[in-house]
């Protein structure tokens, strides 16, 4: 039987969370060209998550087992005749656990047929509402010494800074679940027992600026800096992060600059300890004939040997079709937390840009930054969709996602799954930053600002394991090629007026896998949602320096999200209008 609980309670979640933190430490000079460091933060926030209307397994199974007492003709629970009887299905062998059979058990009858047929009695016995507690601490030690060489010696661009220091830091969470979760009584969850971890981190750093020339011929500037961090984590073990720099401006009007880094980052505490939770999603079996040939090359071998290790035949290999089965397109039960294997990502950057402060237009400053991120052993967290995909379009079976994704052993249909953050292999990306700033006052008619800021994305690449095909993400929803903002404000006298436009390109609404195997999946029209176009309009008027009154609307043109999207490329909300005033106390 397959039914919507509409009227089996509504599922909420009510959070509270307290959070303190505390901070001291001492400054001072050790002499002219010497500072000093020293402090201390503890940070804690402990959290109540109440969860509504959650059923209660062994009494859920006894209130729908309902049969009529001979002895009354009334409708009641098997159990309350005879205490013996099956309570869980999938465990006939399971007594009852939260409630003892026989007469008085509290027992009531759960009615399904039809939708507000369950009485409010057999939904006070059946659901429960659960709390959850959880606790972070956080507790940083740090120090160091900054300052300069000057009274040793100088360069021509001035004495080289440095700082010196290291750092202590540790952090810990609990998790306690409700009592009902702990003995695995629900019937949406398995068995959650509580889960705690820690972790330290002991780092020294580094750092040097190094000013070569400075205001002479043909090196307005020139200068060069360094910075390295070395770390001893009690999770992964030992780190390195290092950067180095430099800018060279010829002229005051134009200045180059460019990095070099490599930079590491350990995974947090909830990446790591994240307790485990149950709860559903919907997952098109990429084994289906509908979506077989939407992914890498390896997908069809790697179906038919999955289902093949499920116990399927291969007649029942070549029928299998689960989208044409209704059992087997319902929200499936499944898991979520931490992975305390993780390592660390690393990222290899390097930028080069330049900065144009031409002196024949003052007010205008323009940069141009170009970006190149290699991003190795990336933690990534997948949907449960995208493991099942991920686990068949790798090289072979033997990977990650395969390990997190169940199947039935008569069917083969997807039976349960496992979310978790993972050390994927590969990120790349690569791109363009650009800004322009030009601002100028007028005589009669007041001053104006006008910003442009945008980017240009080369490059976005995912590797998911090592050896596996590159999945490129550019041009797809959210990664838009382009993508710029930019605004004109003037004000005069008391009054200022903003006009502000946020705009990307189009993206493709499937991935290229999709189009690839289904060339007619849509009119050539609906393959890309539209481009975004939002124009904001803010108006302000001062009464006087503690006063101000404002009106506004985002979205003031009042654009759609596109055809079959509920909140892409803009929001669901339209044309947003507002006043309000600002008072300064």
């Amino acid at each position: 039987m397959s039914r919507d609980n509409f009227d089996m309670g509504v599922r909420g979640e009510k959070n509270e969370r307290e959070t303190m933190r505390f901070v001291g430490g001492f400054e001072g000079e050790i002499s002219d060209h010497a500072r000093y460091e020293l402090s201390y933060t503890f940070g804690q926030t402990k959290s109540k998550v109440l969860l509504t209307d959650y059923r209660i397994g062994d009494r859920y199974w006894a209130a729908i087992d309902a049969v009529r007492d001979p002895a009354t003709g009334q409708i009641v629970c098997r159990s309350d005749l005879d205490p013996t009887a099956n309570i869980n299905p999938d465990n006939y062998d399971a007594p009852a656990t939260t409630f003892t059979p026989g007469a008085g058990s509290g027992c009531r009858p759960l009615n399904l047929l039809g939708n507000g047929s369950p009485s409010q009695a057999a939904l006070d016995w059946v659901n429960a509402d659960i709390l959850n507690r959880a606790k972070i601490q956080q507790h940083v030690v740090s120090g160091s010494i900054s300052g300069d060489f000057g009274q040793f010696f100088e360069l021509p661009g001035g004495p080289i800074g440095f700082a010196i220091g290291g750092e202590y830091r540790k952090e810990k969470s609990s998790f306690v679940p409700d009592d009902l979760l702990q003995q695995g009584a629900l019937a949406d969850f398995s068995l959650q027992l509580p889960e705690k971890g820690s972790f330290d981190v002991k780092e020294i750093f580094g750092e040097l600026s190094v000013p070569v020339l400075k205001e002479v011929p043909f090196a307005y500037n020139l200068s060069f800096g360094a910075a390295i961090r070395l770390s001893d984590y009690s999770t992964i073990g030992k780190t390195t992060t290092w950067k180095v720099d430099g800018t060279y401006a010829p002229i005051p009007d134009i200045t180059f600059r460019g990095t070099w880094s490599e930079a590491v980052r350990a995974p947090n505490i909830t990446e790591l300890f994240a307790p485990r939770n149950g709860g559903f999603d919907f997952i098109g079996d990429p084994c289906d004939p509908v979506y077989i040939g939407e992914g890498t090359q390896y997908r069809v071998a790697n179906c038919q040997a999955t289902l093949a290790a499920a116990g399927l035949t291969p007649e029942q290999i070549a029928a299998f079709n689960p989208e044409n089965d209704p059992t087997a397109t319902v929200s499936l039960p499944g898991f979520s937390g931490g992975n305390r294997n993780l390592k660390e990502e690393t990222a290899r950057t390097w930028t080069a840009g330049v900065v144009l402060r031409p002196s024949f237009i003052p007010g205008l400053l323009a940069s141009f930054d170009w970006y190149d991120i290699k991003l190795k052993n990336a933690v990534n967290t997948a949907t449960a969709e995208e493991v099942a995909e991920l686990c068949v379009d790798q090289p072979t079976l033997d990977n990650v996602f395969c390990q997190n994704i169940g199947r039935d052993t008569t069917t083969g249909y997807i039976n349960s799954w496992y979310v978790q953050p993972q050390n994927v292999a590969n990120f790349r990306t690569s791109g363009a930053d650009f800004k322009l700033n030009y601002g100028f006052n007028t005589a009669k008619t007041g001053s104006f600002a006008i910003t442009l800021v945008g980017g240009y994305l080369n490059k976005l690449e995912f590797i998911p394991t090592p050896g596996a095909s590159v999945d490129v993400d550019r041009e797809e929803a959210y990664y838009p090629k382009w993508n710029a903002t930019g605004d004109i404000t003037w004000k005069m006298d008391k009054l200022t007026i903003n006009y502000g436009v946020s705009w990307f390109s189009k993206t493709r609404r499937y991935e290229l896998e999709q189009t690839n195997a289904n060339p007619d999946i849509a009119e050539s029209k609906y393959l890309k949602y539209k481009e975004k176009w939002q124009h904001d309009l803010y108006v302000a008027y001062d009464v006087d320096e503690r006063f101000r009154f404002y009106v506004g609307a985002n979205n003031l043109f009042d654009q759609q999200p596109s055809i079959a999207s509920s909140n892409y490329p803009i929001s669901y909300v339209g044309r947003y209008m507002y006043a309000g005033a600002k008072i300064t106390m």
